[in-house]
């Protein structure tokens, strides 16, 4: 009985990963326009470049997550790659500054993809991996996969609906961006440290 009660714990722990990081990559997506409108202001090219680079690091993220997770399904690896997302995520508050000062010389065209790319594209590209890492382990045989990646991209799609709202109508408009950002690494710390307790307790 304890271990059926441990199973479903980390369960419902691993769908709530899949949820919680589907909302980080949203929100990163809109304070993007945030770090990026006091250089460029809130211009087609600043969204455009955001929606760029996260659609094309979260593609390769699922492409090299679906091959991470063929060479070394160990859902372990999945809350390490977590952690390392977090602490590029905290970095970005240190760094914006710096980066946008260097790409300011590029224009309100190109100077916005730039910057992006350089402020965004790894925790991304990290936090892509995780929802073809999570159908991996969670697919036991070949007849589970429609119905487990239904289910994950549901909850990653759910999450990022809840992170969307949860940005525009609440973070944003009472709390400075870098305070944000830093609440988001946090978040991903705390589900690697709970996710190491759980393994401990079982």
């Amino acid at each position: 009985m304890k271990k059926l009660k441990g199973w479903l714990l980390k369960s419902w722990f691993f769908y709530l990963t899949v949820f919680v990081t589907g909302g980080v990559i949203l929100v990163i997506e809109i304070l993007g326009t945030r770090i990026l409108a006091p250089f460029y202001g809130s211009t087609i090219f600043v969204w455009s470049s955001l929606i760029s680079v996260t659609l094309g690091f979260l593609a390769l993220g699922y492409f090299f997550g679906g091959k991470l997770a063929d060479k070394k399904p160990d859902i372990n690896l999945l809350y390490w790659i977590i952690l390392v997302a977090a602490l590029f995520i905290l970095i970005i508050p240190k760094i914006d500054k710096f980066i946008l000062l260097k790409t300011d010389f590029l224009g309100i065209r190109w100077g916005p993809l730039f910057a992006a790319f350089f402020l965004f594209s790894i925790p991304l590209l990290l936090l892509g991996t995780v929802s073809p890492f999570a159908l991996r382990v969670k697919t036991k045989t070949v007849g589970d996969v429609g119905k487990a990646a239904g289910n994950l991209y549901a909850i990653s799609t759910l999450g990022s609906l809840a992170g969307g709202l949860l940005a525009g109508f609440y973070l944003v408009p009472n709390f400075p961006v870098n305070s944000i950002i830093i609440f988001l690494g946090l978040i991903l710390i705390s589900l690697f440290l709970l996710w190491q307790l759980l393994v401990f307790l079982k």
